[in-house]
């Protein structure tokens, strides 16, 4: 049975509630997780607790509790002039892009092109699956004791 610090081999799909599919390893080889590591988001990973070996399992989440409500403050205008390779500027590409955090630091963020105006880009911050409710399907592959 999964507890606090379990390691654990496990299937899993991310989709839409109309059945599109983002994100599975059920065509491919299960991953290996540690219960408890913050690896996985913590709102998903406490529906694992108590699950046994070979158990499946579904469930629906709602924004806040997946990937997070739409932040508006995540929606920026960048000049084109800012882009080093003008290429890459195309409606809904995802490019990856520094962002300067309030302590300083700067950090890796990805960002899809949402719309190209005259000077400037609009790019949006947020996961591309923030503000949707998912479904989230599980099966316990193998528990480590």
């Amino acid at each position: 049975m999964i507890k606090f610090n379990s390691v654990v081999d496990l299937h899993y799909s991310i989709s839409n509630l109309e059945g599109v599919e983002f994100e599975s390893t059920f065509d491919s080889k299960p991953i290996k997780v540690k219960i408890g590591d913050g690896k996985i988001p913590q709102k998903l990973e406490i529906t694992l607790y108590g699950l046994k070996q070979n158990s499946e399992q579904t469930m629906t989440l709602d924004p806040a509790d997946a990937f997070g409500i739409r932040d508006t403050n995540k929606v920026k205008a960048v000049k084109k002039s800012a882009f080093p390779n003008q290429e890459m500027i195309k409606k809904d590409n995802v490019i990856e892009i520094d962002v300067k955090e309030n302590g300083g630091e700067t950090n890796v963020a990805f960002a899809m092109i949402k719309q190209i105006n005259a000077d400037d880009v609009i790019l949006d911050l947020n996961h591309p699956l923030a503000g949707q409710k998912i479904m989230f399907k599980v099966k316990i592959i193998k528990i480590y004791e």
